[in-house]
């Protein structure tokens, strides 16, 4: 592109900048962090970036003007001259306006181009993981890790969450690279969760969710509330994450399944026995009976956390002896409670994967799915079994590209449903890896 084309980046790069002074003079370090951080951004050429612009600039002219009527206000009050300093602020809306006119233009979109195909879901990955994470700084700040030891730091925390939920929706959208993005984001989240329990038990209790200890076994969140008689907070929180991406809350937000999905990778997939499910439904059954029993004989708090412990740690002998050596997730289909909730909830989410085109009968779908789901019944169907938790390697590994995330199974749907299950996805991981405590 010639030297002008190369000029485009400039206005919003000013618009930024003369923003961020006006937020450093207001107090306001935070929002400075970020409008510097987006006129970094400015001179990228991902297609994302100009959509994001198109969206913040009108609200920073809006900014201008609300600061501008302001500012007139305080000086009429104290009788002094309004007339030049109105004109100055709106002089910089005005050009914050024409800065995102400019992006309309066909330079602009030649300027951007860069990821076009993924540019949709990256944007609105971005606005799901705002949209989870500014109520909360807005009701309870504290939650943030970053605002308990930086003023303001809540805000720095949810704008670098936005940036990781545009990058892991540009990695979950790409088909080739989709299966294996999905596993190293899983085991990252699993990692940083872990991690920060124990920099809360070690160093410092400030990165615990409420400062004290809460055991991290899955199966607790719907055992919890019931020996506590309170406390649904989280168990509201997986039903709404299950009720938006369905099931995939097993297959790449839980943090204890991804390690016995990452044992079960070790080996070629072999079926699993009939009576899993049907022990998965006990397990439920005695997970929930044993928390009402011990709250209703005030069994103390030790004798809770142990039952909890126990549960928690089937995981190893189950990854280690069983996943490791059949293929599959063990602990995940045969002794998670919650794993079953989530299948149920599962059903009322919109997402299905679909057969959306000719089936070749290769059985790829077949050997790369560790849940079950895809079997020759399946085939002739074109929807997996209830088992399906949405990884979708099934639909990634597809030669004909037969398979797709659905809305309800609709196959009209697959050219949309895919794109908003993927933003949907990645902005919930972005938002739990920020957050990084259950």
């Amino acid at each position: 592109m010639g030297g002008a084309s190369r000029l485009i980046p400039l206005p919003s790069f000013l618009a930024f900048v003369l923003a961020g002074a006006h937020f450093w003079r207001a107090d306001w370090p935070s929002l400075t962090v970020g409008c510097g951080i987006t006129a970094l951004l400015t001179w990228t050429r991902f297609a994302w970036v100009r959509q994001f612009l198109l969206l913040t600039l009108p609200l920073l002219a809006a900014r201008w003007i609300w600061t501008t009527a302001q500012f007139v206000q305080i000086r009429q009050l104290m009788e002094q001259p309004w007339q030049r300093l109105a004109v100055i602020l709106l002089s910089v809306a005005l050009f914050t306006v024409l800065a995102a006119l400019l992006l309309l233009r066909q330079k602009a979109l030649q300027w951007y181009c860069r990821k076009e195909e993924t540019a949709n879901v990256q944007t609105a990955a971005m606005m799901v993981c705002l949209a989870l994470l500014l109520p909360v700084w807005f009701m309870n700040p504290q939650l943030l890790v970053l605002e308990r030891f930086i003023p303001q730091g809540g805000l720095v925390q949810i704008i670098l969450a936005a940036l990781w939920a545009v990058l892991a929706a540009g990695w979950l959208a790409g088909r080739h690279q989709a299966s294996r993005a999905r596993m190293l984001l899983w085991r990252l989240f699993s990692l940083i969760f872990f991690g920060q329990l124990v920099l809360g038990l070690v160093v410092e209790s400030r990165f615990l969710l409420t400062g004290s200890l809460h055991l991290p076994v899955p199966g607790l969140i719907a055992a919890g509330p019931i020996y506590r008689g309170g406390g649904w907070f989280m168990l509201g929180l997986f039903s709404l994450s299950t009720l938006l991406v369905g099931a995939a809350w097993c297959s790449q937000l839980c943090y204890f399944g991804v390690w016995d999905a990452t044992a079960a990778q070790k080996t070629k997939s072999s079926p699993a026995p009939d009576w899993l499910p049907r022990l998965r439904l006990g397990i439920l059954v005695l997970t929930l009976g044993a928390a009402l029993t011990l709250r209703l004989t005030g069994a103390s708090t030790v004798a809770a956390l142990t039952c909890g412990l126990l549960l928690g740690l089937l995981l190893l002998p189950c990854a280690l002896l069983i996943s490791r050596a059949r293929g599959y997730a063990s602990y995940c289909r045969g002794l998670c409670p919650l794993g079953l909730l989530g299948q149920w909830l599962g059903r009322i989410s919109p997402w299905r994967i679909h057969r959306i085109g000719p089936c070749s009968r290769c059985h790829a779908c077949i050997r790369v799915c560790r849940r079950g789901a895809m079997t020759e019944k399946t085939l002739e169907s074109g929807t997996p079994t209830a088992a399906c938790h949405l990884c979708r390697d099934c639909a990634h590994v597809c030669p004909k590209q037969s398979l797709a995330v659905t809305w309800f199974g609709r196959p009209s749907s697959a050219a949309w449903a895919g794109s908003i299950f993927t933003a949907l996805l990645a902005g919930l991981h972005a938002a739990f890896l920020f957050m990084a405590r259950i």
